[in-house]
């Protein structure tokens, strides 16, 4: 497959997963609320099993890399990059590189935090 419809393909994919992920926020703050991001939990839990799911698909039954990527980078980067985060924190784990896994589920998410704080910071004026 050319590299340029490959592209596209991956941009398109991540296209249906934002207004997946939008869909699925909206559907859980209607039936639980707003008192908690249950949304956002939903979907990076969703995402999660996703990943793990369409990972040992691909790997068992010899999926193309291009039809792989598409599906991982493009739809679920699109739904949620947690899943990236957890599948690569679990394949660690797996590894047994512990001591690797527990820093970077550390960094991510304390640097996340103090990111985000910063940029609201800098965003303020």
């Amino acid at each position: 497959m050319p590299a340029i419809v490959n592209a596209l393909l991956i941009g398109a994919a991540g296209a249906i997963g934002t207004l997946l992920r939008a869909g699925c926020t909206t559907l859980a703050v209607r039936l639980v609320g707003e008192g908690f991001p249950w949304g956002t939990l939903f979907v990076n839990v969703l995402g999660s099993f996703a990943f793990g799911a369409i990972f040992s698909l691909a790997r068992a039954r010899a999926m193309p890399t291009e039809q792989e990527v598409v599906l991982l980078v493009g739809l679920l980067g699109g739904f949620t990059t947690y899943s990236s985060f957890a599948f690569q924190s679990a394949e660690m784990l797996g590894g047994g590189r512990l001591a690797t896994a527990l820093a970077y589920m550390l960094a991510t998410n304390v640097l996340g935090v103090l990111a985000v704080w910063a940029g609201l910071r800098v965003g303020q004026g």
